[in-house]
């Protein structure tokens, strides 16, 4: 019989050593996210007074790629590294449950594509079937949703999910502010920076909230002319329009990327990530500059939104993730406990962290 989450839980509390210095690694933080239902045993990685107090508990073998092992009692194997990388670099990547670290699924993912045993390919399969599930949003709209306690909590909620999905050369970039928070966890469960993805809707002069177009940095104005064409705009309304939204864009690149260099998209896996998604008019909007600016494929990762917003958000991005899909949906900080305001500096910050 193998060992259930509460199992491992219970085992690796037990080992007295720092929880800080620990993170399970291998097929576990399967278990962990409810993927598999048991294992046969515990790998994990240990640093600092953690490894010193392990590997002085039985014989200390080198591993394969410059690590060291040690077996111990429950089927526990602690290891100073992970296939080659130091502990710190797993721990940095990792997320916490139960009080546990836990390895980031796409350090999963890499693993078991590396080994390529029948054993892994079946977990390959698995880990598949519940990112599919986890970013459909019919059967997220069926689970009891209950209020996320802020952004982070968003975040941290969508990372496992998006590292499954082992996106190719990803790029996370948040929409400035809201978004920013979210998507700091999520860039670091997939060990990759996090930018900003500046975009400014066009909205017409008798509506602003109903958009015919949207800018992004480095690029033309995407502008749908049926909709200028319905709403009789003349050629000087648009282009006043463009105007004033390409200053505020200027602005804000200026203001959150500084002297960095512009933002390039080619070949690379855009992770487009908000707060929420209302109606789903940014991210769409988001989409189209994300390819615009030459993205190979496009996630769209919000923290809440109706079931048909991320459908649709599904069809013109390659795949839409919301941590939440509640109805009835009134609006997006309905669906958060603390939905504060996040301000430029609190962004400049998290941005700095995140690189």
């Amino acid at each position: 019989m193998g060992l259930t989450w509460r199992d491992v839980v219970h085992t690796v509390g037990g080992l007295g050593v720092p929880m800080e210095d620990v993170v399970l690694a291998g097929s576990v933080p399967l278990l962990a996210h409810g993927v598999l239902s048991e294992v046969g045993d515990i790998d994990l990685v240990a640093r600092g007074a953690a490894w010193q107090s392990l590997s002085a508990r039985g014989d200390v073998r080198a591993g394969d790629l410059g690590d060291h092992y040690v077996d111990l009692p429950g089927g526990v194997q602690a290891f100073s590294g992970w296939r080659g990388e130091p502990a710190d670099a797993v721990l940095a990547r990792s997320a916490r449950i139960d009080g546990i670290h836990v390895a980031s699924l796409a350090d999963v993912v890499a693993y078991k594509r590396r080994l390529g045993r029948p054993k892994d390919l079946e977990h390959l399969a698995a880990i598949k079937r519940w990112a599919d599930e986890m970013s459909d949003p019919v059967v997220t709209a069926r689970r009891e949703h209950t209020v996320l306690a802020d952004r982070t909590a968003a975040g941290e909620r969508l990372a496992p999910v998006l590292a499954a999905l082992a996106p190719a050369r990803p790029a996370v970039l948040t929409l400035p502010r809201g978004g920013v928070p979210v998507a700091a966890p999520i860039a670091r469960a997939l060990g990759c920076s996090l930018d900003v993805l500046v975009v400014r809707k066009l909205g017409l002069p008798s509506n602003p909230e109903y958009a015919f177009g949207a800018i992004g940095e480095g690029g033309e104005p995407l502008i749908d002319e049926r909709i200028v064409a319905a709403a009789d705009l003349l050629d000087s309304e648009v282009a006043a329009v463009v105007a004033a939204e390409r200053r505020e864009l200027t602005r804000r690149v200026a203001l959150y990327r500084g002297d960095g260099p512009a933002l390039s998209l080619y070949g690379r896996t855009a992770i487009v990530v908000d707060d929420g998604a209302a109606t789903g008019s940014t991210a769409q909007a988001s989409v189209a500059v994300a390819r615009a600016l030459g993205a190979a494929d496009v996630i769209v990762a919000v923290g809440t939104a109706p079931p048909d917003v991320l459908a649709m958000l599904g069809r013109h991005a390659d795949r839409a993730v919301a941590a939440m899909t509640p109805e009835p949906f009134l609006s997006v900080g309905q669906w958060y406990r603390d939905f504060a305001q996040v301000d430029d500096d609190e962004v400049l910050a998290i941005l700095r962290d995140g690189n």
